[in-house]
């Protein structure tokens, strides 16, 4: 097998060179979402409206995505530390096997479920329309969102994280291009509304996993992907799915945290709400390098403790949760320093900015606290722990949710935000605590391998 630079290269200069495209393409995905929601909000508010109710849906199928691609990234990665050739075939086309089953349960899905899961929220026909017409198209070609997904994964496994950044970038180009023309009907394209929003996106999302083909057939010869590939290792499914399942249902939890935190925030005020999505915006862009950095080091650390290099694997939990640090204070004084200036681009109203100033303040004292334990999830992840990871995320949305309805019974629209910096405390603790426990059970008699 080949020399892989991730046993090999200095780890700051690998940390760097994996991570920073990652959070390039992290950063126009970001961008991305702000364009379309403008182009969706010109249809009106009930297509907002449709668009939010759309969510769970979408984060289902990206959840499960990436849990796949989590899964079969960290077994690979460790495969090719260990120098089994055949398990890093078997892993990769066991994985696609995962994936081909779950494209059709998500097909079948959008086909027979959409219409009573929605009625069960809304009344109102445009609405449901819009709803059912959009998830339906997402959930039907699916297979575009999983195949570029796992394509980037593969990537990522073999340590050309930079190559990653291509198929996300050709994705969310060709979605910026082909909303207006499908959802306005440029270029003589039918107007389809909400219903062509959805057809750009999985349009876009077929276009990007091609890319990522044809950047794995010509770079990627780590991995010999045959017809005896495709043969059913229990085994190695059940480390795919061990590490995989924990990382799609936390994914998951980010639509239960928002819907809980709506209902909470709305009982205090009709702005409240509002303050919350400007925050998720605006943190998106402090998270983003973490994430960049905990994805990269899933890979290093996988490889790293197959090849047993104990000293590699937390040289980058260090490495990665220093820069980090650096990073994440920079946002926080922004957050404390300028939150006028940053509602101010949301067009806040004087009420708004009443509650939000405030607000934004308390957030920024967690946000140190909210990347690090995103790299110590990382962590965990990489070495297997993917129930461990879960239980972290879990810990997020159980003490985010029960803090803040705590607070809301003060009746305060401003001390209900202090829940943020309650939950990320408890939960760094508890991720520390599963870090240190991760570390004496696999690490502290990890031997080095024999020449």
């Amino acid at each position: 097998m080949e020399a892989n630079i991730m046993g090999s290269l200095p780890v700051g200069r690998l940390l760097r060179k994996m991570s920073m495209p990652l959070i390039f393409s992290m950063l126009v995905q970001v961008l991305y979402g702000l364009v379309d929601s403008l182009y969706v909000a010109q249809l009106g508010d009930n297509a907002l409206t449709a668009i939010s109710l759309c969510m769970p849906v979408q984060y289902l199928v990206l959840g499960v995505g990436t849990g796949i691609g989590v899964g079969v990234n960290s077994v690979l990665s460790k495969k090719l530390g260990e120098k089994d050739q055949a398990g890093v075939n078997l892993t990769a086309g066991n994985g696609f096997l995962l994936l081909w089953v779950v494209m059709i349960l998500f097909a079948i899905l959008g086909l027979t479920a959409m219409t009573s899961f929605y009625q069960a929220q809304t009344d109102i026909s445009e609405i449901l329309e819009m709803c059912i017409s959009y998830s339906e198209v997402l959930c039907v070609f699916s297979f575009a969102a999983l195949h570029q997904i796992i394509m980037e994964r593969l990537l990522s496994a073999i340590g050309r994280a930079d190559l990653t950044m291509i198929p996300m970038l050709t994705g969310a180009v060709v979605n910026i291009i082909l909303d207006p023309v499908m959802i306005f009907g440029w270029l003589g394209c039918p107007a389809m509304g909400i219903a062509g929003a959805g057809i750009a996106t999985v349009t876009a999302q077929a276009v990007a996993a091609l890319t990522g083909l044809a950047l794995n057939i010509r770079f990627n010869h780590n991995i010999h992907i045959t017809k005896t590939s495709f043969a059913v290792n229990w085994p190695v499914i059940g480390e795919i799915v061990k590490i995989g399942v924990p990382v799609a249902l936390s994914q998951c939890l980010i639509a239960l945290m928002a819907f809980g935190m709506n209902n909470i925030l709305l009982k205090l005020s009709a702005l409240a709400p509002g303050i919350y999505v400007i925050f998720i915006r605006l943190q998106s862009f402090v998270v983003m390098p973490s994430s960049g950095m905990s994805n990269a080091g899933i890979s290093i650390i996988a490889y790293n403790y197959g090849a047993r290099e104990k000293r590699r694997i937390m040289d980058t939990l260090w490495v990665s949760l220093r820069v980090n640090l650096v990073i994440a204070a920079a946002g926080m004084l922004i957050f404390l320093l300028f939150p006028r200036q940053l509602l101010a681009m949301f067009n806040a109203s004087a009420a708004m900015s009443e509650i939000g100033i405030p607000a934004l303040r308390m957030i920024a004292a967690a946000l140190v606290l909210t990347t690090s334990t995103q790299i110590l999830s990382g962590f965990l992840q990489a070495l297997g722990q993917g129930t461990a990871s879960f239980v972290v995320a879990i810990s997020q949305a159980a003490f985010l949710l029960l803090s803040a309805w705590l607070l809301s019974l003060t009746g305060s629209a401003v001390l209900v935000w202090l829940a943020f910096p309650i939950m990320e405390v408890l939960r760094f603790v508890i991720a520390a605590m599963m870090v240190g426990h991760t570390y004496q059970g696999k690490l502290a008699v990890l031997q080095p391998q024999a020449a």
